[in-house]
């Protein structure tokens, strides 16, 4: 494992050695000048999500590191400059990499762990949180259904924007075209059948509820009380459980998807607010 030589400036890049491969990281050193808060581990979104957010995620866990947090974004096997293929990803390697990420901090003395996803990687930090043993879950514009994020993704393909003569020209036609072929690329992004059946199958109402905090920050545009209203009937569901979920409702509607950086100061801000306290 080759771990950063800690100088200045306080963010380090990295190689994990893995299995199988490496993994690309960014460790954002905490600031010495203020008390230590513990460690976040960040989990990036799906496909070109994570190229469009990535800027926005780097600012996010400078804030961060410079109210005391120890930060470790990692790329995910498949994923940005980590190696393999994205049509090899699979949501088990996934999580090994998050449980590798996360003993590499507790490694350290970086004290409690938050695991902090964005899209599709709030789903899989809810999904890893209890055997991670998070003190704390932030969830940034979470997919709460793995089924919705594939759906929203083979709505991207190119078929379906300007279908040729023939084409699937739904996202239940290109279901069965994955089906047949036992894989399919959007976007540039091939996903194979394995990885989609486990995203599929991941749900966050049917998940153990994490035993921690949770807050959820979310845009509510077009359907802000659909929005609410879901958030609202998860944390009665997980109440019972030791799960505290604090909603945080942001105005607007990002487009997630596209070309280019996306970033949005408003949600970078209100979290940074809500961290520099000590959130339960």
């Amino acid at each position: 494992m080759n771990a950063p030589l800690l100088t200045t400036p306080r963010v380090e890049p990295f190689f994990f050695d893995a299995e199988p491969g490496t993994r690309f990281s960014l460790y954002h050193a905490p600031n010495p000048q203020v008390a230590p808060r513990g460690s976040i581990l960040y989990v990036h979104p799906f496909a070109g999500e994570l190229s469009r957010t990535r800027r926005m995620a780097a600012l996010q866990s400078r804030a961060f590191a410079d109210l005391g947090y120890a930060v470790l974004q990692i790329d995910l096997f498949g994923c940005g400059d980590s190696c393999g293929e994205f049509n090899a990803g699979r949501w088990r390697i996934w999580h090994d990499d998050l449980a590798l990420a996360a003993s590499w901090l507790a490694d350290r003395g970086s004290g409690s762990l938050t695991l902090w996803g964005l899209r599709l990687g709030g789903l899989l930090a809810l999904d890893a949180a209890a055997r991670l043993d998070a003190r704390r879950v932030l969830l940034w514009q979470p997919y709460m259904s793995g089924r919705a994020c594939i759906n929203q993704f083979l709505r991207l393909s190119e078929q379906l924007r300007d279908p040729a003569p023939g084409a699937p020209r739904s996202t239940a036609a290109l279901r069965a075209q994955l089906a047949v072929h036992g894989a399919i690329e959007v976007g540039g992004f091939e996903v194979a059948v394995p990885l989609v059946k486990a995203i599929d199958a991941c749900d966050a109402a049917h998940l153990a509820p994490p035993r921690c905090a949770v807050h959820w920050f979310a845009y509510g545009g077009p359907a802000p009380m659909k929005v609410a209203a879901s958030a609202a009937a998860l944390g009665e569901r997980w109440g019972p459980a030791g799960a505290a979920l604090h909603f945080h409702p942001l105005e607007g509607s990002p487009q997630w998807s596209g070309h280019g950086e996306l970033d949005l100061p408003d949600l970078r801000a209100a979290t940074s607010s809500l961290f520099s306290g000590d959130p339960a």
